[in-house]
């Protein structure tokens, strides 16, 4: 029996080691994050609003978030429509979310004829959940853009299809989960607390490498040190300075928070976006502030910029 068992345990980390995604053995040359948009809701500078785009093998393959500007900043890094495999949405507001009609337009004129998977939080009193919010853009009878119906539509004809699934936001299971799975990538997600406002946080594991998404936060669930644990890369939105109170602290961390999760997820590298006035000329205090808790590399991208795990 214990040779069985022995057996069985070698078999299995066998399994686990050489799993396209598995953590431990970052191929870094096989992977990159792009910034698609690193700015927040207002009308401040030249930032896009939030967007994320990760490559495999020189390829565009999931796109975190679709911001105001992110379709743009899609088109300049020269990424292929046809490639994406997956939307990933933190959460609906305007600033995360405005561009995804665009996307899916601009994808009838590529060559695409795979299925395109979409996936979001589910939603409430102030906000839509994933399938509703596809739902009333694209819908035939009661959607923004009827004439893009097709897309959704099983009925009718379209070059590819929009498969979306809502991720059930609550605070009563904590769990990590998982979203997508392929060959490819393994997808988790998390709870967080983004005001009354449902809202996820990802894990993408890839080829060895682990990147992660807050997304906008307070961080009173306290859940994404465990998701972001061994992260190679950790995108946290740095939208507030330390002194915030009222309604922003409620929605977003504190730059003492963001050094905490750092440092008990063990993470490599810190990408700062998000920004907004009210923290994007605060970056000395903000790097003090998480340097008390995390000692990696602190990073403020702009737009455009590429990142390897």
């Amino acid at each position: 029996m214990k040779r069985v068992i022995s057996l069985f345990l070698f078999s299995l980390s066998i399994l686990i080691t050489t799993s396209p995604y598995a953590a431990g053995s970052c191929d870094s040359k096989r992977v990159k994050l792009q910034m698609l948009g690193t700015g927040g809701p207002e009308l401040l500078n030249e930032r896009a609003s939030s967007g994320y785009l990760l490559w495999l093998d020189e390829k565009a393959r999931i796109v975190i978030d679709a911001g105001p500007g992110s379709l743009q900043r899609f088109k300049q890094s020269g990424a292929q429509f046809p490639d994406l495999s997956v939307f990933l949405f933190t959460h609906f507001h305007v600033d995360h979310s405005a561009d995804l009609s665009a996307y899916i337009k601009g994808g009838f004129f590529t060559e695409r004829s795979d299925d395109l998977f979409i996936y979001g939080p589910s939603g409430d009193t102030f906000v839509l959940s994933a399938e509703q919010f596809v739902e009333r853009l694209f819908s035939a009878k009661h959607g923004v853009y009827p004439y893009l119906s097709p897309f959704i539509s099983d009925d009718a004809h379209s070059a590819f299809k929009i498969k979306t699934k809502t991720i059930e936001w609550t605070y009563k299971d904590l769990n990590i989960r998982p979203v997508h799975q392929d060959k490819d990538f393994m997808i988790k997600t998390v709870s967080v607390h983004h005001g009354p406002f449902p809202a996820l946080a990802y894990r993408v594991e890839v080829a060895g490498c682990v990147i992660s998404f807050t997304g906008d936060m307070s961080g009173r669930l306290h859940t994404m040190p465990d998701l972001a644990q061994n992260s190679d890369l950790l995108v946290a939105h740095n939208a507030i300075p330390e002194g915030a109170t009222g309604v922003p602290q409620l929605l977003h961390m504190k730059p003492s928070y963001i050094g905490k999760i750092a440092g008990r997820a063990r993470v490599k590298k810190l990408l700062l976006t998000h920004m907004m006035e009210r923290s994007i000329n605060r970056t000395d205090e903000t790097i003090k502030l998480i340097k008390e808790n995390y000692q990696g590399v602190i990073v403020f991208p702009n737009d455009l910029d590429i990142f390897h795990p």
